[in-house]
């Protein structure tokens, strides 16, 4: 397993198959990368796995986009399961997920995170776009009937959006045994001070407050140090999950994930463009096994936690000014 310069192990990878979706989510972060048509083949995708196993990574995530719009989505699972016997996931608006559940789940997909930011159809298609919130109920009963469990529900909450909606997300969570994961809405440090950011911006910290005080029990998603808080709710337990990546030094001292982009690069971090390493071309023109170790090695060494200190320090310092 390699260990980058700040003693983070690297365990998983997050994987972009493309960058197409039939959704238009305004805050959508496109795993940091710019939308483009460039995709990497089933192929170039599980020799990309094949050489980050090797090295000690043994879980996967992928994403788009939406990357149920891929046709041979169920084949580029099929063909990671090969190198991969940890845990395979895969990150959807759930649109498409009836007609591809069974198949997915054959190939060797564990489970899946399914992103419903509003249970109010209004609000629902203010976010996405689109009017599909029973698409999406859907999908999560037949991901839940196929077993590919357990479900994360991912909700980013915004300000004034749908930061009241919470209680009957976890009341939705609970009824479909599913584990609600409240994501903060996030930017880089340069765009802090953007008006959506300013606009959409909620702390989670008085939500997590209000759980943990009737929390049954809390553990830790060993990714990122994240709190995950189980209550009972209408007499059923259910799961709440805290991502809270800003300003966290914790959260990025614990990260031990490295991504691929769709067009073939290696990504250390998410909010971070400037310091990627390209992969594909090396593979397509086949190189030597050892080439393409060195380049993985080189993409860890470049591995910084984005969040440290010195910047949270300064940060608080601004506020107060």
């Amino acid at each position: 397993m390699l260990v980058d310069d700040f003693g983070r192990p690297v365990k998983s990878m997050r994987i972009q198959v493309n960058t197409t979706c039939n959704f238009h989510c305004f805050f959508c972060h496109m795993e940091g990368t710019e939308v483009n048509s460039s995709e990497m083949t089933a192929a170039e995708i599980e020799r990309v796995v094949q050489v980050a196993a090797k090295w000690g990574v043994n879980k996967i995530k992928f994403t788009g986009g939406e990357p149920l719009m891929r046709r041979d989505i169920v084949e580029i699972v099929a063909r990671v399961r090969k190198h991969i016997s940890g845990d395979i996931s895969l990150t959807t608006n759930g649109v498409l997920l009836v007609k591809k559940v069974e198949e997915l789940k054959k190939a060797g997909l564990n489970r899946v995170n399914i992103s419903m930011h509003s249970i109010d159809r209004n609000g629902f298609q203010f976010i996405t776009g689109v009017d599909a919130l029973d698409q999406v109920k859907e999908g999560i009963r037949a991901a839940k009937d196929a077993g590919l469990g357990p479900i994360k529900i991912n909700f980013v909450v915004l300000k004034d959006v749908n930061v009241h909606l919470v209680d009957r997300m976890i009341d939705f969570a609970a009824e479909n045994d599913a584990i609600l994961q409240l994501i903060e809405y996030e930017t880089t440090k340069e765009a802090e001070n953007s008006e959506d950011y300013q606009r959409y911006h909620y702390s989670l910290d008085p939500i997590e407050e209000r759980i943990a005080a009737q929390a049954l029990g809390e553990e830790r998603n060993e990714l990122h140090n994240r709190e995950r808080y189980t209550i009972r709710n209408k007499g059923k337990p259910v799961s709440i999950e805290f991502v809270k990546p800003m300003h966290n030094t914790d959260f990025c001292n614990n990260c031990t994930r490295i991504r691929l982009t769709s067009t073939g690069q290696l990504k250390p971090c998410l909010m971070r463009s400037d310091n990627l390493t390209d992969i594909l071309h090396e593979i397509r023109k086949e190189n030597r096994e050892s080439n393409l170790d060195f380049i993985f090695r080189t993409a860890v060494k470049k591995r910084e936690p984005y969040w440290r200190e010195t910047d949270v320090i300064e940060s608080e310092i601004f506020r107060k000014i």
